[in-house]
């Protein structure tokens, strides 16, 4: 069984603010309904805002106040939903809303011959990596695919099974590059997934030659 969490590491680089946004959005999302990684996220950020109550205290300057100002008188009310109205429909945790900057209306792709689909909601332009939103009916397995890089996913609702294990709502799985798996959705409820992806998963077998011609 793999961690239902994400790694200590990623939860670092999330304090530090060195994550990209796929990672921030998604740990955010996880941290809405996981008290322990609520802890030591906080645990791990301890450090640095020690060091900042440490520091002689200095008035910002006017100018820096001025734009704080504009900005948060800026910010639409309501938070996340309001911010990004065409992701309402969708059931994304609030703390992944308040991550996520303004996006279009999902374009969906479809996996051929089965009823998943997906979109990109983001991609970012320095990791190079992307973030998917994802859907698949209740009972249903989606194709056996290649992981040609690392594969995180937060379950939004619902659940799946691999050879893993079972992974339900606010679980986190990660899958190293060269993984590969199949999953099977839980019968009697839709199972929505936001991923990230560094590289494009590849399928196997028929789909994959499919996939390949299409590039």
């Amino acid at each position: 069984m793999t961690a239902m969490h994400p790694s200590e590491e990623l939860l670092v680089a999330v304090a530090s603010g060195q994550a990209d946004l796929p990672h921030r959005v998604m740990v955010e999302g996880h941290l809405d309904s996981c008290a322990p990684c609520r802890a030591a996220l906080a645990e791990v950020s301890t450090p640095g805002g020690l060091l900042l109550a440490s520091l002689p205290a200095a008035r910002p300057p006017d100018a820096l106040w001025e734009r704080l100002r504009v900005g948060i008188g800026a910010l639409p009310p309501g938070g996340g939903a309001a911010k990004n109205p065409a992701l309402a429909p969708f059931p994304l945790p609030e703390g992944a809303r308040r991550e996520m900057p303004d996006i279009a209306a999902p374009r969906w792709h479809r996996v051929p011959a089965n009823p998943g689909r997906y979109a990109v909601l983001f991609r970012d332009q320095v990791s190079g990596s992307v973030l998917l939103l994802g859907h698949m009916p209740p009972r249903r397995g989606f194709p056996a695919h290649l992981h040609l890089g690392p594969e995180d996913i937060l379950v939004l609702t619902g659940g799946y099974e691999d050879h893993l294990g079972s992974f339900e709502q606010g679980d986190w799985a990660s899958y190293p590059p060269g993984s590969q798996h199949r999953t099977f959705t839980e019968p009697g409820e839709e199972c929505w997934t936001l991923t990230r992806l560094e590289k494009p998963n590849l399928y196997l077998g028929w789909r994959g030659w499919l996939q390949r011609l299409r590039r």
